[in-house]
């Protein structure tokens, strides 16, 4: 049994299967929950979790693609010269590119999170200002939150690509 490997790949499918749950939960369920609700609850929950999320999410992020490229010179018959070759390379290359996009989407979506949580921090530290007070903010609100739930609702597609591809990659 060669240990290093087998540590590695559990590494791997410990981090990416949380990284995986966690852009399907946040796209699937709780986005569209928070976003149907009030957006006192919605600041509330920006202000208490997103930066915690973000920290938890982005690590296993991080841990799932290096430990990916170790996997990747590890295992037996295997190396990075084989990345695109038909077969095994191919489907592990699709994985690799769907992983680093959902990576830096997820970064965009995080900026764009820690964004309207200051905005949101903003106006409760200034009772003077209200979000969602004119009609313009309101749509500004709005627009904005639609983004966000599309950048999550991709970064959900995109994990669930390089996972689907880099499971059938023996097979193929």
């Amino acid at each position: 049994m060669d240990l290093p490997l087998v540590i590695t790949r559990l590494v791997h499918i410990i981090s990416g299967s949380f990284w995986v749950g966690a852009a399907i939960y946040l796209a699937v369920l709780l986005e569209p929950g928070i976003r149907s609700g009030p957006v006192e609850l919605e600041r509330q929950l920006l202000r208490r979790t997103s930066k915690l999320n973000s920290l938890w999410i982005t690590s296993a992020a991080v841990l799932t693609i290096l430990s990916g490229f170790a996997l990747i010179s590890m295992t037996p018959g295997r190396s990075m010269a084989d990345l695109g070759e038909p077969g095994w390379g191919t489907m592990i290359l699709i994985g690799l590119l769907a992983s680093l996009a959902a990576f830096f989407i997820s970064g965009f979506a995080g900026m764009a999170t820690a964004k309207l949580r200051r905005a949101f921090e903003f106006a409760s530290d200034n009772p003077g200002i209200n979000l969602g007070a004119t009609p313009e903010s309101d749509q500004q609100v709005a627009s904005f939150r639609r983004r966000l739930s599309l950048l999550g609702y991709l970064n959900a597609v995109l994990v669930v690509v390089a996972v689907g591809s880099m499971a059938i990659a023996r097979f193929v």
